[in-house]
């Protein structure tokens, strides 16, 4: 089935919930009705506009919990209605283990459901990556993460529709170019080009669990101690429900407070940086990323700016969470802009880093 919409509200298409409108949201549910409406006259000629100016020809969304429209979009919105996982076989070209077991998930299926799905099949994987909002495409394309798991770890293989040949392509994960919250796809020219349809992910029968991080095991009762005699019965599921904790504690639900998650990426400085910050700053939480470079929390440097719980207008700093940025009633996207670019000058100001959005900002009219 498709839908074509003119004027058409992304109220309920944007978690920040803000009342902007689309030229047209075209929705579909199989590859034939996406050809189908790119080949419609209306949405064509909008296409060829956006390309003439310069723009992106359309703007592909999943459930609109990673972007913010910075008003109405005078454009082609595209959205997959399509939801489906399946355990399919391994093509025959390639080899497997009996462990590996590979699902196929169409793009928009929401991504919570296919850590739930795991999670009662006992597959081992994407446990960690639990209640993070979204679709299944966008998450591909945005290479998600959460607790020392990235989706890049788990995708086999990432299928799209290419405008351009009017044909199936289908992405390797070494293909998709995945880096920290990155992609190919999240770039000109591909994403001029291609709309995910479905996502094959290679998950475990019998894995390992990842309890890397000090959040979970305290969620889970565990001491640094005993480890191993309190960890062996562990199932995929006790790592999903903790986690679930974990965020629920800390992230606000968009249903209540709209917001986008974690509004900023976690800067990725060189050590000639992180040195003399940590000399200055011992307290300074870190994570090591490889010889030469050090990740530091986005939401530490935030918080040490003063902005945890401040607003600007409409538009404020979660108080449980300083990488959220949240619609306190009413904001427009210009509050949101607004405090956004106010908050990065705070940070470059006194650490001299330059934090930037995780969040898709989109260009209005």
């Amino acid at each position: 089935m498709k839908k074509i919409l003119t004027d058409a509200s992304l109220l309920t298409h944007n978690t920040f919930g803000m009342d902007v409108h689309a030229a047209v949201l075209a929705e579909y549910d199989t590859l034939t009705d996406l050809r189908e409406l790119l080949h419609d006259p209306t949405i064509r000629q909008l296409m060829q506009t956006q390309r003439e100016k310069g723009d992106l020809p359309f703007w592909h969304i999943g459930s609109g919990s990673n972007l913010l429209f910075e008003g109405d979009y005078p454009g082609v919105v595209l959205h997959s209605t399509a939801q489906g996982i399946r355990i399919v076989p391994l093509p025959e070209s390639e080899t497997g283990s009996a462990n590996e077991c590979l699902l196929e998930v169409d793009a928009g299926t929401p991504w919570d459901e296919v850590c739930a799905y795991c999670a009662r099949h006992e597959l081992y994987g994407p446990e960690n990556l639990s209640l993070i909002p979204g679709e299944t495409g966008a998450a591909a394309v945005q290479n998600i993460g959460a607790y020392g798991i990235e989706i890049s770890q788990l995708i086999h293989q990432v299928v799209c529709y290419d405008i351009e040949t009017d044909s199936e392509h289908i992405f390797t994960a070494s293909d998709m170019a995945y880096g920290y919250r990155e992609s190919r796809l999240k770039h000109r020219p591909d994403k001029d080009r291609f709309v995910v349809t479905l996502v094959r992910l290679m998950v475990q029968r019998h894995g390992q669990l990842h309890l890397e991080y000090t959040g979970i095991k305290r969620a889970l009762g565990i001491s640094e101690g005993q480890l191993d005699a309190q960890t062996k019965d562990l199932k995929p599921d006790d790592i999903r429900q903790a986690v679930i904790r974990i965020r629920q504690g800390k992230l606000p639900d968009p249903a209540e407070l709209g917001n986008a998650g974690s509004f900023f990426k976690n800067p990725i400085v060189p050590n000639s940086v992180f040195a003399p910050l940590f000399e200055q700053y011992p307290e300074m939480p870190h994570y090591v990323v490889d010889s030469d470079h050090t990740k530091i929390p986005a939401g530490w440097l935030i918080e040490q700016c003063g902005w945890k719980g401040r607003s600007l207008g409409r538009a404020g700093v979660y108080e449980r969470q300083s990488l959220v940025l949240v619609n306190r009633g009413g904001a427009t996207p210009d509050e949101i802009v607004r405090l956004c670019r106010t908050i990065v000058a705070d940070v470059e100001a006194r650490f001299g880093i330059r934090i930037e959005p995780e969040v898709n900002i989109i260009s209005g009219k």
